[in-house]
């Protein structure tokens, strides 16, 4: 369901980096061809470039970057060095609990050209945020590595050893809503068979520019922000995690956009993704804040090894596999009932590093559907 590009947003306000994203399929069953898989949205921002980027790789080498707190690690291949970073501290320093303060802003968003019942079409995520806090991204659940939330179960998972009291937990509570009117035509509007529409965002700086500019303003470094809209997308992606920088490039506030579906599973050419767009974009957050894990050049494990990028990005890797494979249906135990949650299946660490055997639970080289991918990348990659 995810997508394998690299989404640059075009916004002159400030240097975004934007990694990750998980891919739309087109209304309708069809893929656009812009969303072929492999596709890379110009970097508009030149942020992989230039003195706030070089500042701010400097400052997350010193470990003075003012963000999310976190760790780094050096491996080799073929050696040749690289690097990961990741949110919270290092297993090897024992037992640890890091809590991430994490805030969901829902966004309402007002389509003024869609009129249903004499009224302009209003798609609001905050009547789902409960279910949102509900899922295995928020609420612990019996994975495999333990009953955990997602992202501390499939940190777990890849660091088997690490002590059980070593923790990442994301925090979450509701924040303010936020209002965006789309300008006429800038979104279509398709009805499901159940009856709900699904607002697809045909200009991405309808919801970027409002987007950071709330970033800016209203969050801090220490914060991660996910913006949640509900029955709405891209026309090119589910979701994107990124960071807006900031003192020039000693700071980095990391957000991410995911959406929320629900009913409109004949519209896409995969089931609604419930919380598999979170999974996807909280577990390269985790494992990728600000775009600087780097690896040796990776191909498309399911588009026959491919070249895609450098950056260890653990939902891209999988992006490309069929639904059986990557969908993960997890349950959660809410208010004494089971609750089933769609999960995307990422690739862990040992994929990018090329271990073999995989240092991994179980030797796996991807959580939580253990045989997604059944062996390390490739050393080398088709172009």
């Amino acid at each position: 369901m995810v997508g394998g590009c690299i989404r640059f947003a075009a916004l002159a306000m400030a240097a975004v980096t934007v990694a990750g994203t998980a891919r739309a399929a087109d209304a309708g069953g069809t893929t656009r061809g812009k969303l072929n898989p492999g596709y890379h949205h110009p970097d508009f921002l030149g942020f992989r470039q230039g003195a706030m980027h070089d500042a701010m790789v400097h400052a997350q080498a010193a470990g003075t970057l003012e963000t999310l707190p976190n760790w780094s690690h050096k491996f080799s291949i073929n050696g040749q060095t690289y690097n990961y970073t990741l949110l919270g501290t290092d297993p090897a320093a024992g037992a640890a609990t890091t809590t991430i303060n994490t805030v969901l802003v829902p966004v309402r968003l007002t389509v003024p050209d869609k009129i249903v019942n004499g009224s302009p079409l209003v798609l609001n995520a905050r009547k789902f945020m409960q279910s949102v806090l509900r899922s295995p991204i928020f609420t612990p659940a019996a994975f495999d590595s333990g009953t955990l939330q997602f992202g501390d179960a499939m940190l777990h998972a890849e660091f088997p050893q690490a002590p059980k009291d070593w923790h990442l937990t994301l925090a979450a509570t509701v924040g303010p809503t936020l209002d965006v009117v789309a300008p006429s035509g800038s979104v279509t509007v398709y009805q499901s068979k159940s009856g709900k529409y699904l607002g697809v965002i045909e200009d991405d700086s309808v919801l970027d520019q409002p987007i950071v500019n709330a970033v800016r303003t209203k969050y801090t470094p220490e914060t991660y922000v996910i913006f949640v809209t509900y029955n709405s997308l891209y026309a090119d992606a589910y979701g994107y995690h990124s960071a807006v920088m900031s003192k020039q490039g000693s700071a980095a506030t990391v957000f991410a956009y995911n959406s929320w579906l629900v009913g409109v599973d004949d519209l896409f050419t995969l089931p609604s993704p419930n919380s598999d767009t979170f999974a996807h974009e909280t577990a390269e957050t985790i494992h990728d804040a600000v775009s600087t894990s780097l690896t040796l050049l990776w191909g498309d494990w399911f588009r026959n090894n491919k070249c895609f990028q450098r950056y260890i990005e653990v939902g891209d890797a999988v992006e490309d596999a069929p639904p059986k494979v990557q969908n993960y249906r997890q349950k959660v135990l809410v208010n004494g009932k089971q609750v089933i949650y769609t999960l995307q299946t990422e690739a862990m660490l040992p994929w990018f590093l090329r271990e073999y055997p995989s240092s991994a639970i179980h030797g796996a080289y991807s959580f939580p559907g253990e045989t997604a991918v059944l062996g390390p990348a490739p050393f080398t990659c088709r172009s």
